[in-house]
């Protein structure tokens, strides 16, 4: 589904309640511990001119398709944005206030940072699954182990994706096959896996994620679309 929101508590909070509608009914076995699921935080500024201006737009117009083809299977969280009946929105207002907040809380918990433009970051959400085998959507929380991190303006230049909606679409159809295969249990990994042998790049994802994974300092020099890498913050990071 497609989310706005106003901070990554309400986003939290509107994911942990749409996961436990979604399994409202689903039997869990006893060794299932947390539902997991996989989350595209969508930073996209709606103040900016173009050719920025023109990734908006497919916001606006895409919004609402999006809504209704990721279903289950991706949500899609963008910070900042509003929703009136039909009408979708940047909150512009103050600077962008509202956006940039929710990207120093992203990058306060996590290792990665906003490029400026147009940036899509990949996570896993989990829900704890309590004795009695429901959903605590109070303790859903997102995990930075297994991140893919996707700066969509530079994918789009180096002619990696022809568009936003290509991208998303992409995405939505990895996820989806994902979920079909294993519902609730889905992960960024499995996206990742997915979309590389959609791409016929098994073997190139493979070499990525051995060198990339645990080492932060090479990232952002050797990540390619769609590698997994682990940006949680370290203990000797955090403030």
């Amino acid at each position: 589904m497609s989310w706005v929101t106003n901070s990554v508590a309400e986003a939290i909070t509107q994911l942990g309640e749409a996961v436990e509608r979604r399994c409202a009914g689903h039997a869990f076995p006893e060794t299932t511990q947390l539902v997991r699921t996989p989350v595209a935080l969508m930073f996209v500024r709606g103040d900016r001119a173009e050719p920025g201006a023109t990734l908006a737009r497919q916001v606006v117009s895409s919004f609402g398709y999006w809504n209704h083809e990721s279903q289950e299977y991706l949500d899609l969280v963008f910070f900042g944005w509003f929703k009136d009946g039909v009408d979708v929105g940047f909150q512009g207002h103050d600077g962008a206030r509202i956006f940039r907040d929710c990207c120093e809380e992203i990058q306060a918990m996590s290792r990665w940072r906003y490029s400026g433009e147009t940036d899509i970051l990949l996570v896993d959400f989990d829900v704890a699954v309590t004795r009695d085998r429901h959903v605590d959507p109070t303790s859903g929380a997102f995990s930075f182990k297994h991140c893919i991190y996707l700066p969509v303006e530079k994918m789009i230049a180096e002619h990696r994706v022809r568009s936003l909606d290509a991208l998303v679409t992409e995405l939505v159809r990895a996820a989806e096959t994902v979920y079909r295969a294993s519902p609730h249990k889905g992960s960024i990994f499995e996206v990742s896996d997915r979309v590389a042998w959609t791409r016929g790049r098994k073997s190139i994802w493979d070499t990525l994620r051995k060198v990339i994974l645990g080492d932060w300092s090479r990232v952002y020099d050797e990540l390619r679309p769609f590698a997994v890498c682990d940006l949680r913050v370290r203990s000797s990071e955090a403030v």
